[in-house]
């Protein structure tokens, strides 16, 4: 089993209600950031992120210098689809920076959370955003590239029921989606379904975060099944099930 049928539900609605910016203003920030790229300058995000709902809600957290932080409204709309899909799973927080996904899942009812950044500033606030938040006990924080990070997992009997993953903008190379494609086969092997002899009736689910633009449906992928993308101005949200 995959997403449950009210998350199933969630994406319909809100694919149906979601509002994009226009397509002048769309091509007016695509560009200015295209810009920034090429200037070899990471896109940032001047805003302020918190916790949404749960235990901890309005909490405000730490984010690291020269990311893109998952924002208040990418979050609600996530943590509104996946609904009870989310509480006593385990998380998986990949290319983590603040660890806002992480922190949200534990706030709305994880069972534990870890989270992986290879950034030194990642680790910092990530640990900082632990302390704050309390949650001390279920977290666990991994300072290693994501690709060294999943290839030590793959023959290991530890799972994972939700996979969050957002890789910075330089990893999206629309001529060549090789490099997402490896991670996302590496991360579904952390998955429930993968695993031999695993009999848990949630098989997993991957969340990618990725640019609007990027060619999501040239992908190739076994085992993995794309549910919905939902567009978000310059983001998009891709969520997969096993199957």
């Amino acid at each position: 089993m995959g997403l449950s049928a009210h998350s199933q539900k969630k994406l319909r609605k809100m694919k149906a209600k979601w509002r994009i910016d226009t397509p002048e203003d769309y091509e007016k920030r695509e560009t200015e950031i295209l810009k920034m790229l090429a200037k070899g300058k990471e896109f940032g995000i001047n805003t302020k992120v918190r916790i949404t709902a749960g235990e901890v809600k309005n909490f405000s957290l730490e984010v690291p210098k020269n990311t893109r932080p998952l924002t208040d409204r990418l979050k609600v709309t996530i943590f509104n689809i996946l609904g009870p899909d989310i509480p006593k799973k385990d998380v998986l927080d990949l290319y983590a920076g603040s660890g806002s996904f992480g922190l949200e899942a534990l706030s709305r009812g994880a069972n534990s959370a870890t989270f992986v950044d290879a950034a030194k500033d990642a680790q910092y606030c990530i640990e900082k955003n632990i302390q704050k938040t309390g949650f001390l006990t279920n977290t666990t924080v991994i300072k290693q590239k994501v690709e060294d990070f999943l290839g030590e997992k793959r023959n290991l009997d530890e799972t994972y029921d939700i996979v969050f993953i957002d890789p910075p903008y330089k990893k999206f190379n629309k001529k060549n989606v090789k490099e997402i494609q490896n991670v996302l086969d590496s991360a579904k092997m952390v998955l429930p379904g993968f695993k031999k002899g695993n009999r848990k009736k949630f098989k997993g689910t991957i969340i990618l975060k990725h640019p609007r633009r990027y060619p999501i449906e040239n992908l190739e992928l076994n085992n993995l099944k794309k549910v919905e993308t939902i567009n978000f101005g310059l983001n998009a949200l891709s969520i997969y099930i096993v199957i």
